[in-house]
């Protein structure tokens, strides 16, 4: 860990870090699905290419968490080469109009991404305590959130003012730019501390990382899903004008900034408050037709929202000498690549069967909630003494379920294969008996 003079120097590169970041996202990934409509791509399409980009971004995600070796060393140039070309890849996406250009450079982006979150994590969660990752964790969201707010105004009036041909052209480029000046923060930050880093060989309390990572993921993946279809029902459903879709988006960032300032200083136990009433927010949003309402509903959901996520942040904070700093950081990338992941095909196969949505999102925050009410100590409203029975039931369980799905395959596929060449050698004695049968034949 650093010391006390160098994380707050550390600390403060880091707000820098994503409040540059707040405003190239606002230019760019804000942007990138209004930019694929406006050049003709379907819902379809859109899709399948975050799906594909996704996947490889969690298949990297999980091949870093089976050998993490790769991010102790060399880290900062690491770090700053793959934050860079996040930012960078945008620049060329532009002069692309197929599906095969586009896909490639979106997924390098994507693959980019997943090293720099890892990266990232790992030097929060290895140079500052739990109380201090507490405190840089809310002031990077409300930091990120204000300058979000910012990039998003300049976005808007920079699509209104600029030439269709050259807008996103322009907006993509300074967007880039931007990002880079975040890039240039972390030049300045020291990371000596990271090289050679020791890596557990296993986690301390494995049953806990399933319990905490099911419990994030659930959450994470019923945010990521409305948010792919909570607009486009308000408009085609309600008929709501744009504006107001766009004003729940500004409201949620709002209250998002009052959020990080509510929930950064609380006991864990009071964070029940928040992922208790995330429900809400789904069953309001489908049962109230009137779209002004909208707003205030997606602010509550930006408070509480905020709170939940907190939450999962601050339990593998909690849990770092248990987890170790490295796997925790990988793992916080994996949980939020396999949240995109389960959330995208939901929109592909449901389309517009809202109810089907709306219950689907309630279901996955249900399940977070009853896995964190009853499996993680620090939120139980069981005793600690049971919910670390569950939480070791519950992994038990799916380990024994891991080991019979995986034998029986393995099973099943020896048992194809005997099958293909059992008809192989059949197939090949018919063709010597007809072989025979016709040399008999012909010797006749």
């Amino acid at each position: 860990m650093l010391a006390r003079s160098s994380r707050l120097g550390l600390k403060l590169l880091l707000v820098l870090e994503i409040a540059f970041a707040g405003i190239y996202l606002s230019f760019t990934r804000n942007l990138f699905v209004i930019y694929l409509a406006s050049i003709g791509f379907d819902i379809a399409g859109i899709s399948l290419m975050f799906v594909a980009a996704t996947l490889l971004s969690s298949i990297t995600s999980m091949i870093l968490y089976k050998r993490p070796s790769f991010l102790v060393r060399r880290v900062k140039p690491k770090f700053l080469v793959f934050h860079a070309c996040e930012r960078v890849f945008w620049i060329p996406i532009i002069f692309f109009r197929d599906m095969a250009g586009i896909a490639l450079f979106y997924a390098l982006i994507n693959l980019s991404s997943t090293f720099l979150g890892s990266f990232m994590n790992m030097l929060i969660y290895s140079s500052f305590d739990e109380e201090g990752i507490r405190d840089v964790t809310a002031k990077r969201t409300a930091a990120y959130n204000i300058t979000s707010i910012i990039g998003s105004l300049g976005a808007i009036g920079l699509l209104a003012i600029l030439p269709a041909e050259i807008k996103f052209m322009v907006l993509f480029a300074v967007g880039s730019l931007i990002g880079l000046l975040s890039t240039l923060m972390l030049l300045f930050a020291d990371m000596r501390h990271l090289e050679g880093a020791e890596i557990p060989k296993a986690v301390e309390k494995p049953e806990q990382m399933f319990s905490i990572s099911a419990f994030f993921l659930a959450f994470l993946a019923s945010g990521n899903l409305l948010g792919i279809f909570w607009a486009p029902y308000l408009m085609t459903v309600l008929k709501a004008p744009d504006y107001v879709a766009a004003a729940m988006n500004f409201a949620a960032t709002i209250s998002s900034i009052a959020g990080s300032l509510l929930w950064a200083k609380r006991s864990l136990r009071t964070f029940r408050i928040a992922l208790g009433m995330s429900v809400l927010t789904p069953l309001a949003a489908f049962l109230i037709p009137v779209p002004a309402a909208h707003v205030g509903i997606s602010a509550f959901n930006g408070l509480m929202g905020t709170g939940a996520s907190f939450l999962g942040n601050f339990l593998f904070a909690r849990y770092l000498r248990e987890f170790g700093a490295i796997r925790s950081s990988i793992m916080m990338t994996i949980l939020g690549n396999l949240a995109q992941l389960l959330a995208t095909p939901f929109g592909i196969f449901f389309g517009q069967q809202y109810l089907i949505l709306f219950a689907s999102v309630m279901l996955m925050i249900i399940a977070s909630t009853g896995l964190a009410f009853l499996t993680i100590p620090e939120v139980a409203v069981v005793p600690e003494h049971a919910a670390r029975t569950y939480s070791l039931l519950i992994y038990s369980n799916s380990i024994a379920g891991y080991s019979y799905m995986v034998e029986t395959s393995k099973e099943t596929i020896m048992l194809s294969f005997r099958l293909l060449a059992l008809a192989l050698v059949i197939m090949l004695l018919y063709i010597l008996y007809r072989l025979i049968f016709f040399l008999a034949g012909g010797l006749s």
